[in-house]
């Protein structure tokens, strides 16, 4: 990775740089499989593998806790300036967004077990498959996101930000759900559930570009939150 190639006159503060960023893309790893389990809990409606997911956000905000500690740590210790000091920052909030993608998951879990309590069986499979969409449109926002972050790919990381497809997808099935909602095909509670599990995917979609903001920053030294 990139973050080994510096010139620091103290290898050790390479090494902890390393070990930063080493931490804040296994988190990365971590909620992303979260997302990707939740999804696959209410697209089968799988109340285990639902319950499962939100019983496993406490370890994503233990992690949450033990990375923002290492940045406070390492700002006291070494002192950081210019792009250290922007890469140590970014990745203090990047931590936050994965803490909050984390959140997402197991709030679609939650919606996951609140349907399969009334009845799962009343779900059509419309919704479900088209949840896929939105699924793997998030899902490669934030591998994308996180592998520029992992090379400090500048580039990727503005075609990130420039694109948002996931909003598009997201009012397409809010649409379809409406129709049901309207033709009385799901309980008013349902149509509620199923809508704010699909905001909570939509959100993880948008904090990848939240990652890829924070590649901008340090790289470029641009904070551009706010201006697309």
């Amino acid at each position: 990775m990139v973050f080994t190639n510096s010139q620091h006159t103290v290898k050790r503060f390479d090494m902890e740089i390393q070990q930063l960023v080493n931490l804040v893309l296994d988190m990365g790893r971590t909620v992303e499989q979260q997302v990707s389990r939740a999804v696959a809990a209410f697209r089968q409606g799988d109340a285990a593998v639902a319950r499962e997911v939100v019983a496993g956000d406490a370890a994503v905000n233990r992690r949450d806790i033990e990375i923002d500690r290492s940045c406070l740590r390492l700002l006291g210790r070494r002192q950081p300036m210019s792009t250290d000091l922007r890469l140590v920052m970014a990745l203090n909030k990047a931590v936050n967004d994965l803490e909050r993608i984390g959140d997402e998951a197991k709030a679609i879990a939650e919606k996951t077990l609140a349907i399969h309590a009334r009845g799962g069986d009343s779900l059509r499979e419309g919704i479900p498959l088209e949840m896929g969409r939105l699924a793997t449109i998030a899902s490669r926002r934030v591998q994308n996101a996180l592998d520029s972050l992992a090379r400090l790919d500048v580039d990727q990381a503005w075609m990130l930000v420039r694109t948002d497809e996931a909003e598009d997808v997201f009012q397409d099935i809010l649409r379809a759900l409406s129709t049901y909602a309207l033709d009385g095909e799901l309980a008013v509670a349902t149509v509620i559930d199923v809508a704010l599990a699909l905001k909570a995917l939509k959100r993880v979609a948008d904090r990848a570009q939240n990652l890829a903001e924070y590649v901008i920053y340090i790289v470029e030294g641009q904070d551009i939150r706010h201006q697309i």
